[in-house]
This record gives structure tokens, C-alpha cells and sequence, in this order.
């Protein structure tokens, strides 16, 4: 293994990818940032209404812009004090993927007009990616809530959103008994399950998390790797609906295929934010859906 196939990960051996991947990436996360702006202000977030209406339909004027070839490079930087406006307004209640979101777009601002700086951003934003599913799976080893199934066996308990990812892995039984603790009781507990497979499942979380991580950066397995990583995502995420880290992360990993297929389903996406917005704000169906996870 040399430095390039380790550190190189932007250009692919194909630098006609870093151009689409950056315009697929800029206007996805244009467009998902108005989009969430707009649920924040349905769903009553936790800052000033007028300042985040001036920053909804600033963030929605920014995302228009990312699709003009002229002015598609100012975009991010108009949105970048936007958003961070927006982190400050919700502090201390912003997500931890709305961190991410401000960090990858303060990124796409540093690309130029004629994308001077594209390859070192791209690199940059898979360096990021790689280094965030590296740490998700290294909190979990460091607060030692995933070694025996407690932190998941909890979150069953209390009928959050994991349970229907994990909850069919234990006995009706476990999962009464688990419900039955009081979560918000100093002493509550044991979180401890019997089921060997919910213990193993929680396991493979923070191992493939810790493993898929380096695998990406590596050129040799970086498809494959991405693939999995994707694959990994969906799969939890269909039932913890985490909407907003799903989508942020799902396009993250696209950047790491060897195609511009991020440009491409750009249109589908929009289009899953439009009706997310019109669906929270009681145009279309799904309102309770969509409520129930977050952006």
C-alpha cells in the first residue's frame, strides 16, 4: 500500500468525477438545509420564529442559486453564516449531523468560481466522512453501552425508534420486562438481555462503524466498502429514522463510489424533501411519520 492509494481519495484515477460530485453534493445539501429549515419552523424549533423564516428562505434562495453555473459557487457562502445563525439559535438543541452539515457546506465555500480547489475539498469532505463513522463507532467502544446490549436494550424499553430495529431479536417477554423500568428513575434497570443475537447485533454496529471507516480511505476497497457502508445506513436507518443524518450520510457515502452518481439522484432527493416539507406542513400525507423521526 503507498501514500497515494491511502491518501488520495478524491481523485479516483478519474479527476472528471471531482467536478459532478461537487455539484451533486452542493446542491443536495443546499436543498436539504432549506428543506430542514422549513421543519424546524413547522415543528417549532427551538430558536427565534423571525430569524429562522429570514434563514429559511434565504437557505431555499441559496439553494436556487446551486443550480445557476455562474453563481453556483457563491451559494455556500452565502449559506455558511446562515446556517451557522441557525447552530447558535438552537444551541444547545442542533444535532449532531447539523454540526456536519455546516462543516461540509463552510467546505464547498472554499471552491472557486471555475472550481479552483475542487480536488482538495472533495478530499477534504471524504476525509471528514471517514473520520465521523470512525467516531460513531468509537463513542460507543468508549462509553461501553453497546459490549452488552444495554444502551439498545434501553432504547427498546422505552419504545424509541431502534426498537423496531432490534426489538424482534428479543422475546416478547424481555421486551414487557424492559418497558416496564422507568427510564427517568435514578437505580432503574438492569439493561441486561439474554438474547445472544441482540448482543451481537449491537456489537457489529460500532465494529463495522470502526472497520468500514479505513476501508473507505483505502483506494483498494473503497467501492466495496462504500457499498456496505450504504448498505449499513439504509438498513438502520429504516427503522431509527434519523431522516436528516440518513440523508446527510447517504450522499457523503455516494462521494466515495466511482461515478457522479450523487449528481444524478440529486432530482429524487429534492424531490423526497419537497414532499417531506409539504407532508409536515399538512399539504400531503405522512405528517406523523415524519414528525416521529428528525431532521
Amino acid at each position: 500500500m503507498t501514500a497515494t492509494d491511502f491518501l488520495a481519495v478524491a481523485e479516483e484515477g478519474r479527476p472528471a468525477l471531482v467536478g459532478p460530485k461537487i455539484d451533486g453534493l452542493r446542491k443536495f445539501l443546499l436543498l436539504f438545509g432549506a428543506a430542514r429549515s422549513w421543519l424546524w419552523l413547522i415543528f417549532n424549533a427551538n430558536m427565534d420564529v423571525g430569524l429562522l423564516v429570514i434563514a429559511a428562505l434565504l437557505l431555499t434562495a441559496c439553494a436556487t442559486l446551486a443550480w445557476v453555473p455562474r453563481w453556483a459557487h457563491v451559494a455556500p457562502r452565502i449559506a455558511v453564516p446562515l446556517l451557522f445563525v441557525e447552530l447558535v439559535g438552537n444551541f444547545p438543541f442542533a444535532d449532531n449531523h447539523f454540526v456536519l452539515e455546516l462543516l461540509v457546506v463552510s467546505l464547498l465555500a472554499l471552491v472557486g468560481r471555475d472550481g479552483d480547489g475542487e480536488s482538495a475539498v472533495l478530499q477534504g469532505i471524504l476525509w471528514v466522512t471517514a473520520i465521523v463513522l470512525f467516531q460513531t463507532g468509537l463513542q460507543k467502544v468508549l462509553h461501553g453501552q453497546y459490549f452488552g446490549g444495554e444502551f439498545l436494550a434501553f432504547m427498546v424499553g422505552r419504545g424509541d425508534r431502534f426498537g423496531d430495529v432490534f426489538g424482534w431479536m428479543l422475546s416478547p417477554e424481555e421486551v414487557v420486562r424492559l418497558a416496564a423500568h422507568d427510564p427517568l428513575r435514578s437505580g432503574e434497570g438492569p439493561y441486561r438481555v439474554e438474547s445472544t443475537k441482540f448482543v451481537l447485533a449491537s456489537n457489529a454496529v460500532y465494529v463495522a462503524e470502526m472497520i468500514l471507516a479505513p476501508l473507505l480511505v483505502w483506494k483498494r476497497t473503497r467501492t466495496v466498502a462504500a457499498i456496505v457502508a450504504l448498505a449499513f445506513v439504509v438498513v438502520i436507518q429504516t427503522g431509527a429514522r434519523e431522516i436528516g443524518f440518513a440523508l446527510v450520510f447517504v450522499n457523503l457515502l455516494l462521494l466515495f463510489t466511482p461515478s457522479d452518481l450523487i449528481r444524478k439522484l440529486v432530482p429524487v432527493f429534492g424531490i423526497f424533501l419537497l414532499w417531506v416539507v409539504l407532508a409536515a406542513a399538512g399539504f400531503l400525507p405522512g405528517a406523523a411519520w415524519i414528525e416521529s423521526g428528525y431532521m
